[in-house]
C-alpha cells in the first residue's frame, strides 16, 4: 500500500489510503471570480491519486460517510466514478477513473449552487439547436480579418419550457451593434417572448476561455441586461497562473458578478450528469483530467485542450460539445471513456476545424456536424481533411452559409435553414450599456 506524499496532504478532508498520493497540489482555478492579476488565495484544489482501486476508493469514500462527510452525489458516467460531499458547508468532490487506476479529489471552494443546480421538466420533449449566424470571412474573397472573423461559436438550444441553454459566445469581430440586436432578437423570436417581459436562460454554459468564445455574449448581456434573466452559469478555467487565458475572460466574469449577483454557478467536474429542463447534461472531460496525477503538472499549454466537453441529451439524442480541444485532450478523453462515449447525432466541430481530431469524428458517428467557421476558409484546415474522412460535405453545416437549426425528438433530427441580418463589426464598444 501506498502513502506517498501522505505528509504533504494540502486538504482539510482525510487523506487518501491505498494509492500513491502526488506531492503537489494543483491550483484548480477560482471560478465565477477574477484571477487575471494573480491567485486569489481562494482558488478550488485538486489532490491527485495513482495506483489505487476501486475497493479502496469505495472504502475511502465510506471512511468519509463514518467521520461525519455528508455524501451529496454519486454517479457514474462512462469510466468513471464520482462522489460529492460536504463537511461543515465545504464542497468535495472526488472521482475514480477505472482505465488509469487513479482518483481526484476537488476541494471545490467556488461552486455556488450544487445540490439545487439543475431541475428538470417535460422530459420526453426534444429541444431545438441553432448555430448562430455570424459575418464569416471567405479565404479569397474577404479578407479583412478587422472586420470579418474567422472564429468564434455560440449555439442556442430552446427547452421544452421555453427557456434556452447558451453555449459559448463569439468573438469582437462579430459584436457589431446590429448583430447583437440581431441575436436579442432571435431570441424572443423563438421563445415567443413579447417585448418588455425578459427572456429566461437557463444555463450559459462556457467550453473555456478563449474571448471567441465569449465576447459577443459578454456584449449582449451588457446591452439586454435588462430584458435577459440569466439564471445558471458553468465553466470550469483553470487557474491564470497555469493555464493564460484572454483578458476578456475577466472581463466576463465581473460583468457577471455585476450584472447577475446571484447567478447559480457550477464548475463542472468530470462524472457530473445533471438536468436543465428537458435535457441531460454529461460531463465527460474538463481540464482536470489532463493533470499528470504523478507529477500533478498538466501537459496543456493554451485553454483549448483545457475545453469542458460535454454531452447534451434530449428525446433519446445526443449532441457532443468538444470546444476547441486538440489531440491532447481527445486522447485523455479516450484514455478515460470507451469510444460509445462519444456516439452522438450532432457533433460541434472541434475548434473551428483547425484541429485534425479523426478519433473523435469516427466515434461520434454523427449525422450532422456544426461548424463554426466559413465553409471557404474550412477548405484549408487540417480539421476538415479530417472530418470528411467520415463525413459527407452535405453532413456539416457551415456556419457562414445559413443559421443552421436542428430539432433533435424522440422521431429523429429535423434540419432547416434561416437567416439573420448580421454584418461586419462596426468598430462599436463592447462596454456601452442600454
Amino acid at each position: 500500500m501506498f502513502h506517498g506524499g501522505a505528509e504533504k496532504w494540502a486538504l482539510e478532508i482525510p487523506a487518501y489510503e491505498g494509492g500513491r498520493i502526488c506531492n503537489e497540489v494543483y491550483l484548480d482555478g477560482s471560478g465565477i471570480v477574477s484571477d487575471g492579476d494573480g491567485p486569489t488565495g481562494e482558488e478550488s484544489r485538486m489532490e491527485l491519486i495513482k495506483f489505487t482501486s476501486s475497493e479502496k476508493y469505495k472504502a475511502y469514500c465510506d471512511m468519509l460517510k463514518n467521520a461525519g462527510y455528508e455524501e451529496v452525489y454519486s454517479n457514474t458516467l462512462g469510466g468513471v466514478a464520482c462522489n460529492a460531499f460536504r463537511y461543515n458547508g465545504k464542497l468535495y468532490y472526488t472521482y475514480f477513473t477505472a482505465n488509469k487506476n487513479e482518483v481526484r479529489i476537488i476541494e471545490d471552494n467556488n461552486t455556488r449552487s450544487f445540490e439545487d443546480f439543475g431541475y428538470s421538466c417535460n422530459e420526453d420533449e426534444g429541444v431545438t439547436v441553432y448555430q448562430f449566424d455570424y459575418p464569416y470571412a471567405d479565404l479569397g474573397k474577404r479578407k479583412d480579418e478587422t472586420i470579418y472573423s474567422t472564429n468564434g461559436m455560440m449555439y442556442i438550444i430552446k427547452l421544452a419550457d421555453n427557456s434556452l441553454i447558451v453555449i459559448d459566445g463569439g468573438s469582437i469581430r462579430q459584436s457589431a451593434d446590429k448583430n447583437i440586436d440581431e441575436c436579442m432578437k432571435l431570441m424572443r423570436k423563438i421563445t415567443g417572448v413579447r417585448d418588455g417581459e425578459k427572456v429566461n436562460i437557463s444555463l450559459w454554459y462556457g467550453t473555456h476561455g478563449h474571448s471567441d468564445h465569449v465576447t459577443f455574449f459578454y456584449k449582449l448581456i451588457g446591452y439586454y441586461h435588462n430584458e435577459i434573466n440569466l439564471e445558471r452559469t458553468m465553466f470550469n478555467y483553470p487557474s491564470f497562473s497555469i493555464i493564460e487565458h484572454d483578458e476578456r475572460i475577466d472581463m466576463y466574469r465581473n460583468r457577471l458578478n455585476r450584472l447577475y449577483p446571484d447567478i447559480k454557478y457550477l464548475c463542472p467536474h468530470t462524472g457530473m450528469s445533471f438536468s436543465i429542463a428537458n435535457t441531460v447534461i454529461d460531463v465527460l472531460y474538463t481540464q482536470e483530467d489532463a493533470v499528470n496525477a504523478l507529477t500533478g503538472k498538466t501537459p496543456v499549454k493554451n485553454a483549448n485542450d483545457g475545453s469542458t466537453v460535454c454531452r447534451i441529451s434530449a428525446a433519446g439524442k445526443r449532441m457532443l460539445v468538444t470546444g476547441d480541444i486538440n489531440v491532447l485532450a481527445q486522447d485523455k478523453i479516450l484514455s478515460i471513456h470507451s469510444t460509445k462515449e462519444l456516439k452522438c447525432d450532432v457533433l460541434q466541430a472541434a475548434h473551428h476545424l483547425y484541429n485534425a481530431v479523426a478519433a473523435v469524428y469516427d466515434c461520434a458517428d454523427a449525422e450532422y456536424v456544426f461548424c463554426p467557421m466559413s465553409e471557404g476558409r474550412g477548405a484549408w484546415l487540417l480539421g476538415t481533411a479530417s472530418a470528411r474522412l467520415f463525413y459527407k460535405k452535405s453532413q456539416m453545416l457551415y456556419a457562414d452559409n445559413a443559421l443552421y437549426i436542428i430539432e433533435m425528438n424522440a422521431d429523429g433530427l429535423t434540419l432547416t435553414e434561416d437567416r439573420t441580418d448580421c454584418v461586419p463589426y462596426d468598430g462599436s464598444s463592447m462596454n456601452t450599456f442600454h
